[in-house]
């Protein structure tokens, strides 16, 4: 269930009055977010520890359920897309700061996970993925046996699988030094503009932030400002 644009002017995402609160409205992760997402943008969000990044990140990612407001991808709200599970797994692919891989599966069959229930033969271009990213020598190398900088491009390779228009990333470069940061920014930077990719990254980090089309600051569940680059 892959949703093609209705026009290459229309945002691939927009929320409408997002709102998310826990503890029956005492807590508000998020309060009243509108923001637009252009097809093909790198959109950094920023703020301060527990401001609402996160779980923006998620509401978008349908991980989460918003307590009132709309998402829409592709002028279609997520109310009227079914099965949000199967609208995930076609058009986003996530890459999260602890790389999330399963620990008795290979790199190989790590980022072959996504594409489990689908139809067709994916080895071929889960191998294509991991070579791309440098690690053709790592396929059958469980995660125990790579480095940091490793598994996050085994994690990259497996947000790709299934050739989503939408890449959600939390904190990708949090847990690596600055060298091994760089290096996954660099090459998710050109799988970017190869692929024509829309990005939304959460950072705390100016230098991640800094390679964004737009900056979107977030302050006690809402926006505070936004930076175009």
């Amino acid at each position: 269930m892959q949703i093609p644009s209705p026009s290459p002017q229309a945002p691939i995402l927009s929320t409408r009055n997002l709102s998310l609160h826990f503890d029956e409205g005492q807590t508000r992760a998020l309060d009243g977010v509108d923001i637009e997402i252009g097809e093909s943008e790198f959109v950094a969000i920023t703020g301060p520890s527990g401001c609402g990044k996160s779980s923006l990140l998620n509401l978008i990612g349908t991980l989460d359920i918003p307590t009132s407001g709309d998402i829409h991808f592709r002028s279609r709200p997520y109310s009227a897309l079914g099965d949000l599970s199967l609208f995930r797994r076609e058009n986003i692919g996530f890459i999260f700061q602890s790389f999330h891989l399963l620990p008795t599966l290979s790199a190989l069959d790590n980022v072959l996970v996504p594409t489990i229930g689908r139809p067709g033969d994916h080895e071929e271009r889960a191998r294509a993925l991991l070579t791309r990213l440098g690690l053709s020598n790592r396929l059958d190398h469980f995660p125990g046996k790579l480095s940091g900088g490793e598994r996050q491009r085994v994690a990259i390779a497996r947000a790709l699988i299934n050739d989503p228009d939408l890449i959600l990333a939390d904190e990708p470069t949090g847990s690596l030094d600055s060298a091994n940061a760089a290096h996954v920014l660099n090459l998710l930077d050109c799988i970017r503009h190869e692929k024509e990719l829309t990005v939304i990254m959460v950072t705390h980090d100016a230098s991640v932030s800094a390679r964004a089309d737009r900056v979107i600051k977030m302050r006690d569940g809402k926006i505070d400002a936004e930076v175009s680059a």
